[in-house]
């Protein structure tokens, strides 16, 4: 059986790139949602929806596979546990509004979305406020988990 992996440096950065391409994601929807009435190029609707969903599944697989473990190992605490359930969860969550969106931007693209563009319009900045506040959640665990290593003890210690 192999050891729960740890968390390295790269890794880190890993994570980092990530959630720069998520929020840099968040951008491009920004000017989607702003331009759904003069409409933004079909090419356009289609990358973006072909990488919501590729974007937001391989980061949080990455997140699960390297920095849920490492702080449930280093926080030794019922909250550690908790606080990743409900991360997980919102993976979840996350995953089924990545695609959702991405479905309606291809519906645009192919000209058969029925939706009003304030729905869609909604739809995108909910995503967006979403995954930057999940971002901001786990930016604060891998803060916290640096600095209980850096100070050789638990999390809630």
């Amino acid at each position: 059986m192999d050891a729960p992996s740890v968390l390295h440096a790269t890794d880190i950065s890993r994570l980092e790139a990530h959630h720069h391409d998520l929020l840099e994601l968040c951008l491009q929807l920004e000017e989607i949602a702003e331009d759904l009435e003069t409409g933004v190029s079909v090419q356009e609707y289609r990358r973006i929806s072909t990488l919501i969903p590729r974007l937001v599944g391989e980061t949080h697989a990455l997140e699960e596979e390297v920095l849920f473990p490492d702080f449930s190992r280093q926080a030794h605490s019922h909250f550690a546990n908790a606080i990743i359930e409900r991360l997980k969860a919102e993976h979840r969550c996350d995953r089924l509004a990545a695609e959702e969106l991405s479905q309606t931007l291809m519906a645009i693209a192919d000209g058969r979305c029925r939706l009003a563009s304030d729905t869609i319009s909604y739809m995108v900045r909910g995503f967006m406020e979403s995954v930057r506040r999940h971002i901001l959640s786990e930016k604060l665990m891998i803060e916290a988990l640096l600095a209980a290593k850096s100070e050789e003890r638990e999390v809630f210690g």
